[in-house]
């Protein structure tokens, strides 16, 4: 068997949804499967997704359902153990990928058997460029420019902006140190000699550390400019106290278990990180929630969608703009280019820009996204017809 995909799945149903059906166009002609691994979530992901996929529809797909959350790391370690593929795709449940970029990945991974894992480029919900696509090794200096925000001072500085190789171009195959969880392409064999994820993480790190005993072990890592999308922490909200904390309580292991010389310091400037930045993200979305209530309360503002859509679909958008009460503008010409795009916008002003997933492929999705010019990073909304829904990084119309 040439690949195995394991997402793991927490409370993003919808999402997971979409990841397998984008790597479901994209694993045509491979000899392949794809675990979902469910930590115990309570928005009835299990059941969804036999829904979805009745049985025999989707043979490629096995469901481990577990009764309790017991981390990232361990969930993917339990699908591995049964994973058949040479390959193994460790993927986020809130990403999509294109019709390529599986078939890119592993012709890539077959010519350098140099390496140990792959990472591709990642797009934002808006489609800029996410800089956490490749990362150098967080090093107590790199962690110290990316906590003090020097690295946003110095963006191009290979000294202050190492964290995420912030100057190396982003359209060209790169060797890097550190590669992303969020889409993650393996050799089994590799992981089987340097080990799986360890548990001692129970989120964040656990890709770090995996890359970073690649590079001990002799291999190299790559960066390939291949385009995926990732909602990023559609799951874990970003903002959140308990981001904060687990994510520079995450570092800290990695710095204890790799950088133990330094670890007095490092406890001081780790602890003050989470303290300091928790506060900030605090403050910072109790501002924008006050905000957004004093707006709404002036002008209450409903979504506004630009819906690029098939003839016979819609009728669709029509009746999720009744049932959900947002503004529509439809376009059901195909547009070929960026510019199509924004000429057919006009006066409206979309707060997304919505594909049919029917009409347009993933990859044209991607690339008319990341194409658009500055100050037309509209976020990408997809429209699932089957399901009746359309899909945001914030919204979910169903």
């Amino acid at each position: 068997m040439q690949l195995t995909a394991i997402i793991v799945n927490y409370n993003v149903k919808h999402y997971v949804l979409q990841c397998l059906l984008s790597l479901r166009r994209a694993a045509k002609g491979l000899d392949w499967e794809v675990f979902v691994v469910d930590n115990n979530s309570s928005d009835g992901s299990v059941e969804y997704l036999k829904e979805n996929f009745s049985e025999g529809s989707f043979p490629q797909l096995h469901i481990i359902a577990n009764a309790d959350n017991p981390g990232f790391g361990k969930a993917n370690n339990q699908a591995f153990l049964q994973a058949k593929g040479d390959y193994v795709l460790y993927i986020n449940p809130d990403t999509f990928v294109g019709e390529d970029t599986l078939h890119q990945c592993l012709t890539f991974m077959e010519k350098h058997p140099d390496a140990g894992c792959l990472g591709v480029k990642m797009l934002n919900a808006n489609g800029t460029f996410a800089p956490e696509s490749r990362r150098g090794v967080p090093t107590p200096w790199a962690s110290f420019c990316k906590i003090t925000r020097l690295s946003k001072l110095f963006p191009r500085s290979k000294t202050f902006g190492y964290y995420y190789l912030q100057h190396l171009p982003i359209n060209e195959p790169a060797q890097v140190e550190i590669v992303s969880g969020a889409f993650m392409m393996v050799k089994r064999e590799v992981v089987s000699r340097v080990g799986v994820f360890d548990e001692d993480y129970f989120m964040y790190c656990e890709d770090t550390d995996l890359s970073y005993r690649m590079l001990k072990a002799g291999m190299h890592n790559y960066y390939l400019p291949t385009q995926i999308l990732h909602y990023k922490g559609e799951s874990t909200r970003q903002n959140t106290y308990s981001y904060v904390n687990n994510f520079y309580k995450a570092i800290f292991i990695f710095f204890k278990k790799h950088f133990n010389s330094h670890i007095f310091l490092l406890r001081i400037l780790i602890y003050a990180a989470v303290y300091v930045l928790a506060a900030f993200s605090f403050l910072k979305r109790k501002y924008r929630q006050l905000a957004y209530k004093i707006r709404s309360s002036i002008s209450p503002h409903k979504p506004r969608l630009l819906c690029l859509v098939s003839q016979e679909n819609a009728e669709i958008i029509s009746q999720l703009a009744a049932t959900h009460d947002f503004h529509t503008s439809l376009c059901t010409q195909p547009m070929h280019s960026a510019q199509q795009i924004i000429d057919s916008i006009g006066d409206f002003a979309p707060d997304y820009i919505v594909y049919d997933t029917t009409l347009y492929s993933y990859a044209d999705i991607l690339n008319l996204s990341h194409t658009m010019p500055r100050g037309h990073n509209y976020p990408i909304g997809t429209l699932y017809p089957e399901q009746r829904m359309i899909l945001t990084n914030l919204y979910i119309f169903k």
